[in-house]
């Protein structure tokens, strides 16, 4: 063979070589793939969006949170609304779920011992109704747990479920579920010992792939169907209805906004940005108990990094050092309040060094005053 064609097919082999390893991700799942200009443009909305929302927060009350149980459960991605006896559910990063009972002095003390344990997965989100607990599985899809026997079941098998809420007209045990499909990229069993489903890493993956394919669901419990409402999500994570069941939200973390999808009513069908150009990711989302604002958890800040996400390149490059990303995540403590009907932001709870809360991604919005009136959530 002429050297000159040699050297041609040598540089073509490399060059192939050199594509496939920075355009596919390491772990298989896929290609990197190029970013649609609207999630680009929605990025970049965010940028220096974090001190003037910090400013409106000088006490940083989140620093004066009262932690429970600490030590005793790790990773808990959400705090159930209490039982009717005031207990909580917990679940932890193992799958493991616990509860946790009202105690002397506002506090809760951690009962011994599971209550179940659901196999395989990691719980994204979980709600208590009636007598069950439905969680919302990265792994199974939707799941019901009785509380009464410990005896889990699958409801839809919807892998990557997030997120979820139940209709507020409904009885109980007969409720209509909106919960948020994050990807159609399934979580993987992670590496380490502290967590067999590490939900972070599992993000960063999506949002380094490119990845646009989560959606917003609604489980029919009479029909036993499960409806699509909105699809192309780049993430989506916190799910919630409206007081009235007119409408729900749903968070999409790598766009920085929540969205409202009206469920009836003369504008039924119809898809709006709530809130958008958000300080930082958004991740749990949840009705406040008066039903005029929803309460959001922003679970990291808005990075430097991400108006280099737009080039495919270093997107690829970064598939492959993903824990050094974990050298430029900054910790924040941040809630945010947004008016119910317009998505204004009219309240925030900060720890802006996240010292003493930090990366919240759940938050039980339901907590009422002695006098009836909202508190401050959950988290």
């Amino acid at each position: 063979m002429d050297p000159r064609m040699r050297t041609l097919h040598r540089v073509m082999l490399a060059a192939a070589l050199g594509g496939t390893f920075l355009f596919t991700m390491p772990d298989g799942s896929g290609p990197v793939l190029a970013l649609r200009p609207e999630l680009v443009a929605l990025q970049h909305a965010a940028a220096g969006k974090l001190a003037p929302v910090l400013a409106r927060d000088p006490e940083q009350r989140l620093r004066a949170c009262a932690r429970h149980a600490s030590g005793q459960i790790h990773g808990p991605e959400t705090v159930a609304a209490p039982a009717r006896n005031g207990s909580l559910y917990l679940i932890n990063r193992d799958n493991a779920v616990r509860r946790a009972d009202p105690a002397a002095g506002g506090s809760y003390a951690l009962a011994r011992g599971d209550v179940a344990h659901l196999g395989p997965g990691r719980a994204g989100g979980n709600v208590v109704d009636g007598e069950r607990l439905l969680v919302a599985d990265d792994l199974k899809g939707l799941v019901e747990l009785d509380l009464r026997t410990g005896r889990a079941s699958l409801l839809t098998p919807r892998h990557s479920a997030n997120d979820l809420d139940l209709h507020p007209s409904d009885p109980p045990g007969r409720a209509r579920i909106l919960f948020s499909r994050s990807t159609v990229f399934p979580i993987l069993p992670a590496r380490g010992a502290h967590s067999a489903y590490d939900a972070m890493d599992w993000y960063v993956r999506c949002a380094l792939r490119g990845d646009a394919t989560g959606g917003l669901y609604e489980y029919n419990a009479a029909t036993l169907e499960t409806t699509e409402l909105l699809a192309g999500l780049a993430f989506a994570n916190g799910a919630a209805y409206s007081a009235d069941g007119a409408f729900a939200l749903v968070a999409e973390s790598s766009a920085f906004r929540v969205l409202r999808v009206w469920l009836r009513g003369a504008n039924a069908g119809a898809v709006e940005t709530f809130a958008q150009g958000l300080p930082g990711f958004p991740d749990g989302i949840s009705r406040s108990a008066d039903g005029h604002s929803f309460w959001l958890a922003i679970v990291a800040p808005y990075s430097p990094v991400v108006p280099l996400l737009r080039f495919r390149l270093v997107r690829g490059l970064l598939a492959r050092a993903r824990p050094l990303l974990n050298m430029l995540k900054r910790p924040l403590g941040l809630v945010l309040q947004l008016r119910a009907s317009d998505g204004e932001l009219i309240a925030v709870y900060a720890d802006a060094r996240g010292d003493v809360v930090s990366g919240i991604t759940g938050i039980d919005g339901q907590a009422k005053s002695d006098q009836g009136h909202d508190r401050a959530p959950r988290v």
